[in-house]
């Protein structure tokens, strides 16, 4: 039988109507219409076939669109994956910044490279090459997805690119230089790289507005780990850029090497022992090291000091005497001040100065090996520097051996492992990479009296300033000793910080310093253990100075603006075995600034460094977070929280 059919019967008849329609088109020979309501009139029965036919068009679409999103599913699933193993990639490789201090872990970065490479371009092809996502990308909600996935996978792609062109260029700079000798043109050409990596990277920060889902938390994911590469590209172009003159690049440079003693501490290590370094077209070189006593001055070197400073350092006489020109903690004070003692001691003008202690010491001897050192028992390694610079080198000697102070070995110890690296092969990026580390608990410091290069050193944090990084949210402690021995080896400290934010956002910070002397009792008078007769007068007895930097504009009571933050001072005897401790209270108005506080915790350059527990009380306010903190203090500390209402 014929199906039945009405007499000027439109298209698509059999099938607008809706499926039970199309089988009494089958079944029936002949029927009438009665989806109006009765008594309808014309206009009512036009508006509801039209409405009825938007309805089978928006419903034919949504097949259409169920249809296109299920082709899709292959192509996109497959993209994802690809993308999620080169997003494991990136991660693994981020976290393992080792990676580029060997030829082999360049060699094994090159290969992810490569693989992310290919993930993203699989990523990409996948995507581009789906008809059925084409053709969702003429859908409004469904081209963003698709406009998103493409970009992201494309914005994968560049980033290796990015990042193989550098590693191509460090491997140039690697390669080109050899023991003590950067190559300077390699060097520039790797700056080049790094400049325009920066932004290159920069560019592929996109929001991820429109977005939804596994894909939105994807490009944020992204967004993430590129910002992390932007401010790693961007340290290390200002490092270059700073590093090329240092190296001689515009000339020949001289540097003044101060040997800070971990054993007889002030804000840094006791300046007892010096060093010339000099660069010449990339070619570094050490020598010279001597005694500070070979340089003793009879007068102040014409440096003024800072108010603050000189009301409660000038007593050390930081101008003239060297263990004690590091009793500040502006390291770039300490750099004038010993350019301007060494030239009164020799008439020599030096272009900077470092300050280098054991700890940065034992970082080049990892690299270097063993070394031979003049006047040392054994070779001195990575292993057994500290105790023989600040333990067996001091052993035996008399109390007030004049010839005792002339034994410091730290500056002794640089030029040898200096001119290690001229016969053996160090990884300049492990070098410098080892450096690095040292600069974040300064124990390498660095001044220039350029002024352009000390702004540079500010920015890498490599100035040993307390204020070049929110001084109005910076912490700074020094346990200094004050008397004339070598006990600060056997000492231990330990800081813990209670913060409590009230209801309007201020923060209250209560410090409390440990210190524990370790050294051994009924020890016999020496220069080790002393007594010096002034300050100390049992063999042993530790006198701290303890000094304490608040913010800048903080309110501290008792305190003096010095080195940029706001610095109070207490101390203490402590006798073998004996331990101690201090509070100081600070207040700083208005710390919750957005909804966030944030600190900034400078460490001490000790041997061991201090032990650093933080706890947050905030009563009323909700805390994202952790509220306690438990850390050794080797490096810069920046806990942050959120506070809301």
């Amino acid at each position: 039988m014929p199906i039945y059919t009405h007499r000027e019967q439109r298209r698509w008849h059999l099938v607008r109507h809706g499926p039970l329609h199309l089988v009494r088109h089958l079944r029936d020979t002949e029927h009438g219409h009665h989806r109006t309501v009765r008594g309808a009139t014309d206009k009512e029965v036009v508006r509801h076939n039209r409405l009825m036919r938007v309805v089978v068009l928006l419903g034919f679409f949504v097949v259409v669109l169920i249809v296109l999103t299920l082709l899709s599913y292959s192509p996109v699933n497959t993209a994802r994956n690809d993308l999620n193993a080169a997003r494991t990639i990136i991660t693994a490789d981020l976290g393992n910044k080792s990676l580029l201090e060997s030829a082999s872990g360049r060699a094994q970065l090159s290969i992810d490279i490569a693989e992310v490479s290919r993930d993203a371009a699989l990523a990409n092809a996948s995507l581009t090459g789906s008809v059925p996502l084409k053709l969702l990308g003429y859908v409004p909600f469904f081209s963003t997805q698709r406009d998103g996935i493409i970009q992201l996978s494309t914005d994968v792609e560049q980033a290796t690119a990015v990042a193989d062109s550098m590693l191509n260029s460090l491997n140039h700079l690697v390669s080109n230089s050899h023991g003590t000798t950067v190559a300077l043109d390699k060097l520039a050409g790797l700056e080049f790289f790094v400049v325009g990596g920066e932004h290159r990277m920069a560019a592929l920060d996109r929001s991820s507005g429109g977005l939804i889902g596994p894909l939105a938390s994807a490009r944020d994911a992204f967004n993430r780990e590129d910002a992390k590469l932007v401010r790693l590209l961007n340290l290390s172009a200002k490092t270059i850029a700073f590093a090329r003159p240092f190296l001689g690049s515009d000339g020949p440079q001289t540097y003044l090497i101060g040997g800070m003693n971990n054993a007889e501490m002030r804000d840094s290590g006791a300046v007892l022992s010096l060093d010339l370094l000099t660069a010449v077209s990339g070619t570094f070189s050490v020598h010279d090291d001597s005694s500070y006593g070979n340089f003793l001055l009879s007068a102040p070197a014409p440096v003024t000091l800072p108010a603050g400073t000189q009301k409660v350092f000038g007593a050390y006489l930081p101008t003239q005497q060297w263990p004690d020109t590091d009793a500040t903690a502006d390291f770039a004070l300490t750099g004038r001040s010993m350019q301007a003692m060494w030239a009164q001691a020799t008439g020599q003008h030096v272009d900077g100065v470092l300050g280098i202690d054991v700890v940065a010491v034992e970082s080049i001897l990892k690299l270097t090996g063993p070394v031979l050192v003049p006047g040392m028992s054994e070779p001195v390694s990575a292993s057994n520097a500290a105790y023989l610079l600040l333990d067996q080198a001091y052993q035996g000697e008399k109390l007030n051996d004049i010839s005792a102070s002339r034994r410091d070995k730290i500056a002794a110890t640089v030029k040898a492992a200096v001119n290690e690296m001229k016969q053996e092969h160090v990884d300049l990026d492990a070098f410098a990479s080892a450096l690095s580390k040292d600069v974040q608990g300064r124990h390498l410091m660095v001044w220039s009296d350029v002024p352009t290069d000390e702004k540079g050193l500010l920015t890498l944090d490599a100035a040993g300033t307390l204020d070049a990084a929110a001084p109005d949210r910076s912490f700074h402690i020094a346990v200094e000793n004050s008397t004339a021995n070598k006990l600060d080896y056997f000492l231990g400290v330990g800081v813990r910080m209670n913060v409590t934010v009230d209801s309007a956002g201020n923060a209250l910070v209560n410090t409390t310093i440990a210190v524990a002397n370790h050294a051994l009792p009924g020890q016999q008078p020496s220069y080790q253990y002393g007594p010096d007769g002034v300050n100390a007068f049992v063999p042993g007895q530790y006198v701290a100075r303890i000094f304490f930097w608040a913010p800048r504009g903080a309110v501290a009571p008792s305190s003096v603006a010095e080195s940029g933050l706001q610095l109070t001072q207490s101390h203490f005897s402590l006798l073998p075995g004996q331990s101690n401790l201090v509070s100081f209270a600070t207040v700083i108005n208005h710390a919750v600034v957005n909804g966030r506080l944030s600190l900034h915790l400078i460490p001490q350059a000790r041997l061991a460094p201090d032990h650093l527990t933080i706890t947050l009380s905030a009563p009323g306010w909700n805390v994202s977070g952790r509220t306690h903190i438990a850390t050794e203090w080797d490096g810069s500390v920046n806990p942050s929280w959120g506070l809301t209402h």
